[in-house]
């Protein structure tokens, strides 16, 4: 009889523990997030399934235009990622698919910019919580891959959105002509991804 109890109780742990090995959908969607946020596009891939080519597009852009942006416009982008509160609303669990429900409250930059471009200015706004924001509502469709739960798609995200916000951004931070410059090389950078290369 002790030996049928101790069997059934390392079961049980052994199965908690696989259990708790693997993130849930909730958790993935939530680290993914704290990733972008932070600008740690290595772990952000890490929660993306194999098959999916948009959000892995859209942060290699993410990661290019910082990478050739001047250091004012990446502060206002920091800016505006820091200042983006998400939250989970819901998450719903079919078999190796789920559905994870975002509620965002993302800052407004095309207000706040026509109000300053100065970094320290759109910095004390964001600090006394006077910085117009809108609200978003998003979705994660995530997949079992490996064992693992993986994000498949992202509703709302797409390259040629991330594209049109930075030049947006520099237009208004930068002027016209820098502007144009940004989305130059951001259409070059588009082109050499499609063709592989």
């Amino acid at each position: 009889m002790r030996t049928i109890i101790s069997i059934l109780f390392i079961t049980m742990i052994a199965f908690t523990g696989i259990s708790y090995a693997q993130d849930s959908p909730k958790v993935v969607v939530e680290k993914y997030l704290k990733a972008v946020r932070n600008n740690n596009y290595d772990e952000a891939y890490s929660y993306i399934a194999k098959t999916d080519t948009t959000i892995i597009d859209w942060l290699e852009l993410i990661k290019y235009v910082r990478k050739i942006a001047p250091p004012k416009l990446t502060k206002v982008i920091d800016l505006a990622h820091n200042a983006t509160k998400q939250e989970i609303v819901s998450t719903s669990v079919g078999g190796n698919t789920a559905i994870v429900k975002i509620h965002s409250m993302v800052p407004d930059m095309e207000e706040t910019l026509r109000v300053t471009q100065d970094t320290e200015d759109i910095k004390s706004l964001l600090d006394r919580g006077g910085l117009p924001r809108k609200e978003r509502s998003g979705e994660c469709t995530l997949v079992v891959e490996d064992d693992l739960w993986k994000i498949s798609k992202v509703s709302g995200v797409s390259s040629g959105q991330a594209a049109e916000i930075a030049t947006d951004f520099a237009e208004l931070i930068l002027g016209k002509d820098e502007a144009k410059r940004i989305s130059n090389k951001i259409s070059e950078f588009g082109k050499k991804r499609e063709e592989g290369a």
